[in-house]
């Protein structure tokens, strides 16, 4: 065609145009205005050459190709038009579209309905509109002078879209696999024309792939999310159903290979949702039955032989094998009834190997759980108010330097330690004040001056100085094995202990029966005596979790009942929900900062001030700790202990961020060190809270120009010998400040004259002034002064405290209303079973 004149080129068109279609199929809108010679061969004559050129045919409809995806993304958009003769035109793209010569019929048909036409002028005004839908407007490509026409609508057999076309290639994409390239299509079809004809089905197709190329990859997972979307789209796609019961059922069998059941029935759920009949349902089902069915058979075995701690936990398994099991609750009710568990969630066990050595919530939680002490703290109202469970009457005599003590002689069934005798306590703490001793204390032995028992139950101490209070002196457990074997239980009964069972001390309340990576099993250290009416906690479990938010969805799925960390941001939201219970403790958690007294740059005072003004504290308690929340209070500090205690001295004013001393402070210690101040590292108590406080004073530091590195807490740190620490940042709940501030001061190296060395005078002379201060009103002021002393001088920086909340199940009762530590009174927690939601379980 770009060899004919411009003239030429029209004639020719038009000819062809009526020779195809008839004389009325095309009429020109435009005639050609020119008269420009032809170019013709130098060998030819022009009129002959311009005579007997032949018109290049139209190509017919299957001599089409699919345009390349190139052609379809970057030249411009054409349509076809099919002739009756199945020839075809290609235009620039014709509206209305889609569906041209549908929406044309649709007119024309319409337009018989209209309204009668009242006037000459509305008739002629009719014919010409309906005329029109007798007519589609195209323009030609590649026809630069008279490029528009119109063609008679009954001359068209069809229409093929340059969107159609955009179809044509995605399908065969489809064919080819090609599913990322017909992906890609279909979003730039999707852009162009929004719910084009045809879309939703290679839509459609395109999601049944993808879960057939991804069950080949084996992604099984990713494939059901196809499956799942498909289904939405058209529950009935043919082939659909067969597929997302070959992919779910893989699913399910490598969930019950690894042991999760939860996870297995999750699968089943989500088939059951789109294809309750699929025959992989029932399969799985009665699989299921008989599975959680063979294990309560082992329940019921173990019952019989009074192992009713295997029994309870085969039916535990049993419910998580298969909840809906109708067998389940009856036996889940007779079991725990018997032997009482609960699961609680932790983030940490006091097993778990890290580089801090310091006291943790872990520790803190098992030595309340393990040890009784011969006396503890009851409750706090400014001073500690103390108790004891082995002690029936304790008197002062001799203006205190002697102390007599009497026994009990009898327990309630309930109480789990074994009997306590005088001489068990006397031959323990006899051991404390013989120098040489393994169990030797010096601070201890200058208090004591001998122990003896008067009588199997009565014994008496002679003080060679009298200590502040005679029960803060005898808070330590016997860690000794009885010397009655007969403990409150009969050898031969089936509550006798299990040789295999660790040795029980006299102070034991519960033992550790098991350990594992991610699981720590505590029972009883003397069980429940058979034939009581109720029981009280036998066992409990400890099961680590890596993050606070598996937790979390753990106490919501019903694996555990208790979680004894709970954060700030979520008290509110248990505290709405009925099927929980928030508890708040007695003590809030105190967050210090410490120094290693053995570390050379913190020994420098200007540095040991830069650090502290360089923490803005009223801003990470308030954005990053306590999120912005208004019912969990935190308050900044100034003693490494609680503030409601009387011995806390209220006038200590707050040292508050100050920016411009701390960068002047830290290049006052930097000349000191030579011009250098090295790396600084930091231990961290592994709280998630302090972890993520730590963070942010890593990064408050970094502005004044100190590099401070987190010391991971994992057992790789805590294998290294020599472990290099200048800050430590841990958490206590400090009760008698004035008995516990030495060892506190001396991380971990205890109250001895010996510790005392890496100290300065001055400090050494108060804490030994403290330590023997005889009344109580003197030990207060020395205390108070002290606290001055050390967070004017930053020997340690104390940050803020923070309230303490856990959160119980409602299944769960007799736990103290504020509680001083996790563990207070859990002998006595009444615990009745939590029933399986089929819900629940079935949530992955």
């Amino acid at each position: 065609m770009s060899n004919l004149t411009n003239r030429s080129l029209c004639f020719c068109i038009l000819v062809l145009v009526l020779v195809l279609s008839g004389s009325t199929s095309v009429l020109a809108q435009k005639e050609n205005q020119s008269d420009k010679p032809t170019k013709s061969d130098s060998t030819k004559t022009d009129s002959t050459q311009t005579e007997e050129e032949e018109v290049t045919p139209l190509p017919k409809i299957e001599e089409m190709q699919v345009p390349s995806m190139d052609d379809l993304l970057k030249k411009p958009p054409v349509d076809w038009i099919v002739l009756e003769n199945d020839r075809v035109l290609i235009v620039e793209p014709i509206y209305p579209r889609p569906n041209t010569l549908q929406q044309l019929d649709a007119a024309l048909k319409e337009s018989y309905s209209w309204p009668k036409p009242k006037s000459k002028e509305e008739i002629d005004e009719q014919r010409k509109m309906r005329a029109a839908f007798n007519f589609i407007q195209l323009t030609l490509i590649d026809e630069k002078e008279s490029p528009e026409y119109q063609i008679q609508r009954k001359n068209v057999k069809q229409v093929v879209h340059h969107e159609d076309q955009i179809l044509m290639r995605i399908d065969e994409l489809l064919k080819s696999n090609q599913l990322r390239l017909a992906f890609e299509l279909l979003l730039v079809l999707d852009r162009k024309h929004r719910d084009w004809p045809g879309f939703n089905q290679r839509q459609q197709r395109l999601l049944f792939l993808e879960a057939k190329d991804k069950q080949k990859l084996k992604q099984f997972e990713i494939a059901i999310a196809f499956i799942e979307d498909l289904h939405r789209r058209s529950p009935e796609y043919p082939g659909l159903s067969q597929l997302a019961g070959e992919v779910i059922d893989v699913l399910i069998k490598q969930s019950v290979k690894e042991g999760h059941f939860r996870k297995g029935h999750f699968f089943l759920k989500r088939l059951a949702s789109m294809f309750p009949r699929q025959k992989i349902i029932a399969i799985w089902e009665e699989s299921f039955l008989a599975r959680s069915n063979t294990i309560l058979n082992k329940a019921d075995q173990q019952a019989k032989q009074n192992d009713y701690q295997s029994a309870i936990q085969f039916a535990m398994d049993a419910s998580i094998v298969w909840p809906i099991n109708p067998r389940l609750r009856e036996s889940l009710l007779r079991y725990h009834n018997r032997y009482p568990v609960i699961n609680v969630g932790v983030l940490e066990t006091a097993f778990d190997k890290t580089p801090f050595f310091l006291e943790r919530n872990s520790t803190r939680r098992h030595r309340k759980l393990t040890q009784i002490p011969l006396f503890e703290v009851a409750r706090i109202n400014q001073t500690p108010q103390y108790q004891s469970r082995f002690f029936e009457q304790w008197d002062p005599t001799d203006l205190g330097r002697r102390a007599d003590f009497i026994l009990r002689q009898s327990y309630a069934s309930w109480e789990s330690h074994p009997t306590m005798m005088a001489a068990d306590i006397t031959e323990f703490l006899r051991k404390k004040i013989t120098p040489g001793n393994s169990q030797y204390d010096e601070r201890f032995d200058s208090y004591v001056q001998s122990i003896t028992a008067t009588s199997p139950f009565t014994f008496s101490i002679f003080f060679d100085r009298v200590p502040l209070r005679t029960e803060r002196l005898l808070t330590l457990p016997i860690e000794a094995k009885p010397l009655w074997e007969a403990v409150s239980t009969d050898i031969n009964s089936e509550n006798a202990r299990n040789p295999k069972q660790p040795e029980i001390f006299v102070s034991n309340r519960f033992i550790v029966d098991e350990q594992t990576p991610n699981q720590v099993r505590y029972v009883r250290a003397i069980p429940e005596p058979t034939g009581l009416r109720d029981y009280n906690l036998a066992q409990i479990n400890e099961i680590r979790y890596p993050n606070f938010e598996k937790s979390f969805q753990a106490l919501l799925l019903g694996e555990v009942s208790v979680l004894p960390f709970l954060p700030a941001k979520l008290v509110s939201y248990f505290q709405e929900q009925e099927e929980f219970n928030v508890v708040q403790s007695a003590i809030p958690l105190s967050h210090v900062l410490q120094f290693n007294p053995e570390s050379k740059p913190l020994k420098i005072i200007e540095l040991r001030r830069a650090l502290a003004y360089a923490i803005d504290r009223r801003k990470i308690l308030t954005d990053t700790l306590l999120h912005q929340s208004q019912l969990l209070n935190g308050r900044l500090i100034t003693a490494p202990y609680y503030t409601g205690l009387q011995t806390y001295n209220q006038q200590v004013p707050q040292r508050e961020y100050n920016f411009p001393l701390a960068v002047a402070l830290a290049v006052a210690s930097q000349k000191k060190l030579g011009g250098n101040i090295p790396t600084l590292h930091m231990l961290c108590d592994p709280n998630p809270e302090t972890q993520e406080a730590a963070k942010e004073l890593i990064n408050a530091w970094s502005q004044i120009g100190m590099r401070v590195t987190l010391i991971p807490n994992t057992p790789v740190e805590a294998e290294k010998k020599n472990l290099n620490w200048d800050i430590a940042y841990r958490t206590v709940t400090m009760t008698e400040p004035v008995m516990e501030l030495w060892p506190f001061l001396t991380v971990g190296k205890g109250a001895q004259i010996e510790s005392l060395e890496i100290f300065p005078d001055w400090l050494r002379l108060k804490l030994i002034e403290l330590d023997e201060a005889t009344d109580w009103e003197t030990a207060t002021a020395l205390i108070k002064r002290l606290q001055l002393q050390l967070y004017s001088m930053a020997h340690i920086v104390p940050l803020w405290e923070i309230d303490q909340f856990h959160v119980f199940r409602t299944n769960i009762k007799g736990y103290a209303d504020r509680p001083l530590n996790f563990y207070d009174n859990v002998e006595q927690w009444v615990v009745t079973p939590v029933f399986p939601n089929v819900d629940a379980f079935t949530q992955k």
